[in-house]
């Protein structure tokens, strides 16, 4: 049986390219038996903390004959997958606080994934600060339209970067990102007028202060 993906989910599994995978928060597992059924994973292990959601995965797995390969646990975050167990993590459609949360607690664990495939809904600049703090670098850092909202899809691999503050809040490669710039001087443009009908707004001065900071290093960028 095909599955569709929605644009966003289609995009985090394009990433995946080999190996192993587990799904965190696989819900119905639909990703998860899309990438048994395109061959971008040899494995999948498809978790979810809700047993009723893992129960349809796991018929979504034994209706299509991939049960093999597509195996469900019932667990919170990254508990049920054990270090190295699979070449890539992917999580997605949680807040970024949360997967922070859940990236800090499993190297705290000493669990160790060549890659990770990331989603946050919210603060993708948490994740993008724990990552780099647990020893992961950002191979791919975009954003995907889905049903008229930007998300944040990244992708990593074992490494040390350094990110600045402006890179955290908008991505690893926002400098060379068109779309993602204009938004930044939309933005800019509308807080200016806010602070104007607002004068004594401290967080509008110091939003305003940020996307300028990012602004002038894209203006710097071009000179060299």
């Amino acid at each position: 049986m095909p599955i569709r993906l929605d644009e966003r989910l289609y995009a985090i599994g394009c990433l995946v390219d080999y190996g192993s995978v587990a799904d965190i928060g696989c819900d119905h597992g639909k990703l998860s038996y899309w990438l048994i059924g395109t061959d971008r994973a040899s494995k999948v292990i498809a978790t979810d903390i809700s047993a009723p959601s893992l129960k349809k995965a796991a018929e979504l797995a034994l209706v299509n004959g991939v049960e093999g390969r597509m195996i469900t646990r019932l667990g919170d975050g990254l508990a049920p997958i054990a270090d190295g167990e699979v070449d890539t993590v992917v999580i997605a459609g949680l807040g970024g606080d949360l997967m922070s949360r859940m990236l800090a607690a499993a190297h705290a664990e000493g669990k160790r994934f060549a890659h990770y495939v990331l989603s946050p809904n919210t603060h993708p600049e948490k994740v993008r600060a724990q990552l780099v703090a647990t020893g992961n670098r950002i191979i791919v850092d975009k954003c995907v339209m889905c049903a008229g909202k930007r998300y944040t899809v990244l992708k990593t691999e074992v490494g040390q970067m350094s990110l600045t503050p402006s890179q955290l809040l908008f991505g690893t490669d926002y400098l060379d990102d068109a779309e993602t710039l204009n938004a930044l001087r939309q933005e800019l443009e509308m807080r200016r007028k806010l602070s104007e009908e607002n004068p004594d707004s401290q967080a509008l001065k110091d939003r305003i202060k940020v996307l300028e900071t990012a602004l002038e290093m894209s203006k710097q960028e071009d000179k060299l």
